[in-house]
């Protein structure tokens, strides 16, 4: 243990930490990798794009163990996962830049969110420093959640800066908007080359990554099909890269198709072997998502007592992700996989 500055730094975790990118064999479970890497205070992004292949089951373990006081980043964030977190008062900051918040014939499609903004239960929201939250319904014993806007490309900036180890890119797309009025980490200078007004938009490194990919190896080299997203540089900003995967192969079955590798086992710490683990949401050539459970399941979430009705249920009743499995019906799964398959099959 040293001190440097303020810092406290334990390098004995440190290396420990950073040994695990070195085995060749990472598999874990969900509960294992969860704890291992995510602490209290972290920061966090999800890989996937919105609806597909998102790790669900990974939200859920978060909220089994308890985590407090989490950062997320994403371009496109799912509903469930992020304002499950927001529910329960995990999270202190959220940047992204689009989440499903509208509301269909009454339905919010955040509705966490959503009460914090009309409520501050369970937190108020800030927003731009503006609290959104009527002063009324805010205490000064509960700080508030911040959310920080974005547009999907600088997010994307953000971890591409953070994946090349540079303090910041350069974007021009956002000048004239009312994003870098209300969003105070983007700086705004004269471009040295042609005078000209330039946003500065800062790197991103978040803690953990956690990404899903339809087949990893044991040495956490993973293959992606379909839409990639930024998992590629999310892997390579992040300080530790957690895979779960739906199908586990041998490295020769990777070599086959090198090309389809979008996360190499050097940003890899560990590999978790969870089929079906984007549901409710899809995962492209394995399974479709379970879109006639989204509605039951946002009618329930429109009141708190409801939403903690169903978090007791269907995140704290079933101890892990088999037992979630079991709990939604495997017969079901086999009738979401079949239906995907018949669009979209991953090759043997």
């Amino acid at each position: 243990m040293a001190i440097q500055g303020l810092e406290t730094i334990n390098y004995e975790a440190r290396a420990k930490e950073a040994a695990y990118k070195k085995r060749l064999n990472k598999v874990m479970t969900e509960k294992e990798a969860v704890g291992t890497f995510l602490h209290d205070g972290d920061s966090l992004c999800m890989g996937g794009f919105v609806m597909w292949r998102q790790s669900e089951s990974i939200i859920r373990e978060i909220v089994r163990q308890g985590k407090r006081n989490l950062s997320i980043i994403d371009e496109s964030g799912d509903f469930e996962g992020i304002d499950l977190l927001v529910e329960l008062g995990m999270l202190d900051r959220i940047d992204i830049a689009y989440c499903m918040t509208r509301q269909v014939g009454g339905i919010s499609g955040t509705p966490a969110l959503d009460r914090g903004i009309k409520e501050g239960v369970p937190r108020p929201v800030e927003a731009g420093s503006i609290m959104l939250t009527p002063k009324e319904n805010t205490k000064p014993d509960i700080s508030p959640l911040k959310v920080v806007d974005w547009t999907n490309f600088e997010v994307s900036l953000r971890l591409m800066a953070g994946a090349l180890n540079v303090p910041f890119m350069p974007c021009r797309s956002s000048l004239g908007a009312d994003i870098p009025k209300y969003n105070k980490d983007i700086k705004t200078i004269d471009d040295p080359y042609e005078n000209k007004p330039l946003l500065l938009i800062p790197a991103y490194k978040p803690d953990v990554a956690f990404i899903s990919v339809q087949r990893a190896d044991r040495r956490g080299n993973g293959q992606i099909w379909g839409f990639k997203g930024t998992d590629y540089w999310k892997a390579r900003a992040a300080k530790h890269v957690v895979l779960i995967t739906e199908e586990l192969v041998p490295t020769e079955k990777i070599y086959e198709n090198p090309g389809l590798t979008t996360i190499p086992a050097y940003c890899t710490d560990a590999v978790i072997h969870l089929p079906y683990n984007c549901l409710p949401s899809g995962c492209y050539g394995c399974y479709t998502g379970d879109g006639l459970s989204f509605v039951p399941l946002l009618l329930q979430r429109q009141s708190r007592e409801g939403a903690l009705k169903w978090i007791d249920e269907w995140v704290y009743g079933p101890k892990d992700h088999f037992e979630y499995c079991d709990k939604v019906g495997w017969e079901k799964l086999d009738r979401l996989a079949k239906a995907e398959h018949k669009l979209n099959r991953i090759p043997g």
